[in-house]
C-alpha cells in the first residue's frame, strides 16, 4: 500500500512514518506540509491512501472541507483518512459526511493507524473511527447537529467576515443587502453554536488552518480538471 502523509508538524509526521515503516506491505511514498502541496503531490504521485491533518496552512485551497471534497472528486479510488486535533462536533460531522474512510484524533494511540488500515482492507463502507471520536460522534450526530451545518452562502459570509471584511464590504462583493448578509452571518453562527466574534474567529481558524482566504482565492481546484 502506497501512502502519502500530509501534516504541518514534521516531528509528528516523522513518528507516523516510523510506525508505518514497520507495518507490512505499507510504504510512505511522499510527505507534505500544506494542503496546496498535497493537491500538487497527488497529481504526480500515485498512492492508495492519504493520511492528512484537517487544519493545515493553505494559500489557494480555501479550507479543510474543500480539500477533502477535492480529493474525493479527483481521486475517488484513493482511501482518505483524517488524523487531526480538531474537536468541533459540527466540523467532525462535516468531515465524516465528506466521504472520508477514517477519522482519528492525534491523541489516539498510534496503533490505531494500523487498525484503520486493516479496516480499509476489509472494504467496509463504514468509516473507521478512533476511540477519541467514537463517543463524541455517537452522542453528537443527531438532528440538532445535522441542522447545524451552514449553507454554502452562509459559510462564505463567515469566511469573508473572519478575513476582516465588514458586513458592508461583504454585501457589496456578493451583491446583497447589508441586512441579508447580517442575517446570514447570524444564522450561521447560531447553527454552529458560536456566541460571539471571538468564537467565530477560533472556528474559522480551525477549519481553514489559520489562514482565511478572500472570496475567489480558494475555489480554483474545484473546477473541472
Amino acid at each position: 500500500m502506497k501512502i502519502v502523509l500530509a501534516d504541518d508538524h514534521p516531528v509528528f509526521t516523522a513518528g507516523v512514518r516510523n510506525y508505518l515503516d514497520h507495518v507490512p506491505d505499507c510504504e510512505v511514498v511522499a510527505s507534505v506540509t500544506s494542503s496546496d502541496a498535497l493537491v500538487r503531490c497527488l497529481k504526480s504521485t500515485p498512492c492508495d491512501l492519504v493520511i492528512t491533518e484537517f487544519s493545515m496552512p493553505m494559500v489557494r485551497v480555501s479550507d479543510g472541507l474543500h480539500l477533502l471534497s477535492y480529493i474525493r472528486r479527483h481521486h475517488p479510488q484513493t482511501w482518505l483518512v483524517v488524523l487531526t486535533m480538531n474537536a468541533f462536533p459540527v466540523v467532525l460531522y462535516q468531515i465524516v459526511n465528506s466521504g472520508v474512510n477514517g477519522l482519528l484524533h492525534k491523541s489516539d494511540e498510534i496503533p490505531e493507524i494500523g487498525k484503520t488500515i486493516r479496516h480499509l482492507g476489509n472494504s467496509s463502507p463504514i468509516p473507521y473511527m478512533g476511540p477519541s471520536f467514537q463517543a463524541l460522534l455517537l452522542n453528537g450526530i443527531d438532528g440538532q447537529i445535522q441542522s447545524g451545518i451552514p449553507s454554502p452562502r452562509e459559510t462564505e459570509v463567515l469566511r469573508l467576515y473572519a478575513a476582516g471584511n465588514s458586513l458592508r464590504d461583504i454585501a457589496e462583493s456578493l451583491h446583497k443587502s447589508v441586512k441579508t448578509v447580517s442575517l446570514q452571518k447570524a444564522s450561521a453562527m447560531k447553527k454552529l453554536g458560536l456566541e460571539n466574534d471571538i468564537e467565530l474567529g477560533r472556528y474559522c481558524a480551525t477549519v481553514s488552518g489559520d489562514i482565511v482566504q478572500p472570496r475567489g482565492c480558494g475555489d480554483w481546484f474545484l473546477s473541472n480538471a
